[in-house]
């Protein structure tokens, strides 16, 4: 399933791209869940076809008591937001390649 959100409001300096999000690419994830090992190797392995590294993800842990990246209101775990696009489950491999394949070509990564 794909959501796509229009605008997003995130106030973490940590890693700010230059859309101002905190991160380009973010799994939200918790220690209940069990499916977002699963997830994060496949966004691993999306990210790799396209020659990033791994510290373009950044994961945050819905339970921390820290705000990181303002949470979305996120359906199930595991959720990855890839750009603007909101993934929640465990995503198909080809709809988490073409999120990615945007990112790219909208110049997310060029910092």
């Amino acid at each position: 399933m794909t959501i796509r959100i229009e605008s997003a409001s995130l106030s973490v300096p940590i890693k700010e791209c230059a859309c101002g999000q905190c991160s380009c690419i973010i799994l939200y994830t918790s220690p209940k869940c069990i499916l977002c090992n699963a997830a994060l190797e496949i966004l691993y392995s999306v990210i790799s076809d396209f020659g990033l590294s791994q510290d373009v993800v950044s994961i945050v842990d819905i339970t921390s008591e820290e705000e990181a990246c303002n949470i979305p209101p996120t359906a199930s775990l595991p959720a990855m937001k890839i750009c603007q696009e909101l993934l929640t489950g465990l995503p198909d491999l080809d709809v988490a390649r073409g999120a990615v394949m945007h990112a790219v070509l909208k110049g997310c990564f060029s910092n």
